[in-house]
């Protein structure tokens, strides 16, 4: 039997991490991996087989490794490629971050997270996501990393809807459900940092990236309301700025102008654990077993 999950973690030595102004919780950690481990997890997903990777309607590209989910919400899991269970050994590397983050003991059979899954997202300029949640297949932890680019990330909260005429937009598997069409807060996710979301921020809010080509980040919400950006659209302001780690992006938005930057090609990858694992794998289900943990 899997061991059971430990309680929601604290994260206590993460703290100083802690992004201010979201939903508990999130947390930036800038420079998680060097630009040499970024130069290889990029190369490896480039050459990863063609059939690995699935197109969306949007045109964004992904790739599941670790093994993938039935209709069921059951993982059918697969081996995880030497790339990210080898060198540079990225899965017990975050696992063994939230694990010392959390407190855990270090003989503990159970971990933080427990990583059985990683989702790869690939984003070409203009192209985005539309708010979401990853949903309840999965442990209410996640954390992603960023390679090649920045981006944007938005938060978003349902709203009621006998609220008087509620500004909503249109989501991604939450039908029936009023979303506020303002995001809650902003992040900037800068390439090689990882951001961790947990509690309330994962299971009862929604994330999501504008489909946007260029970005303006601004130092607070006074030189936001008084500008409009090429696009017609307002400036952002982004939660984590004290915590981004690199001093030119940090003068720029606090500068009078801001910070602008066009989005290249960026490749996210996206560590989580599902609750249901399929025992056997596909063999199991080959076998006509359905046997679950």
């Amino acid at each position: 039997m899997a061991p059971s999950p430990p309680p929601e973690p604290s994260f206590d030595a993460l703290k100083p991490l802690k992004v201010q102004g979201l939903p508990p919780a999130g947390y930036y950690i800038p420079n998680f991996i060097t630009e040499e481990e970024e130069e290889l997890l990029l190369r490896k997903v480039a050459e990863s087989p063609q059939p690995k990777w699935k197109t969306v309607g949007s045109g964004r590209r992904l790739q599941y490794w670790g093994g993938t989910l039935t209709k069921s919400n059951i993982l059918v899991p697969e081996p995880m490629p030497d790339w990210l269970s080898a060198h540079p050994d990225i899965v017990a590397r975050i696992d063994t971050f939230l694990d010392v983050a959390a407190g855990l003991p270090e003989n503990s059979d159970a971990h933080a997270l427990g990583v059985n899954q990683v989702l790869v997202n690939e984003y070409q300029p203009g192209q985005g996501i539309s708010p979401h949640e990853d949903g309840p297949a999965f442990r209410p932890l996640v954390a992603t990393l960023s390679l090649g680019a920045y981006t944007v990330l938005d938060l978003h909260h349902y709203i009621s809807p006998s609220a008087p005429s509620p500004p909503m937009i249109p989501t991604e598997g939450s039908v029936g459900r009023a979303i506020a069409a303002v995001p809650l807060g902003h992040v900037l996710l800068m390439p090689r940092s990882l951001f961790i979301l947990s509690g309330s921020a994962y299971s009862a809010h929604l994330h999501g990236i504008a489909e946007r080509s260029a970005d303006w980040v601004v130092r607070d919400a006074a030189v936001q309301s008084s500008t409009v950006d090429a696009d017609g659209a307002p400036p952002v302001v982004v939660a984590n700025a004290p915590l981004l780690g690199d001093a030119e992006v940090q003068a720029a938005i606090a500068s009078d102008g801001g910070w602008r930057a066009e989005r290249g090609t960026r490749v996210s990858l996206t560590f989580r654990h599902a609750e249901r694992v399929l025992k056997g794998g596909a063999f199991a289900m080959v076998g006509g077993r359905m046997q679950r943990t």
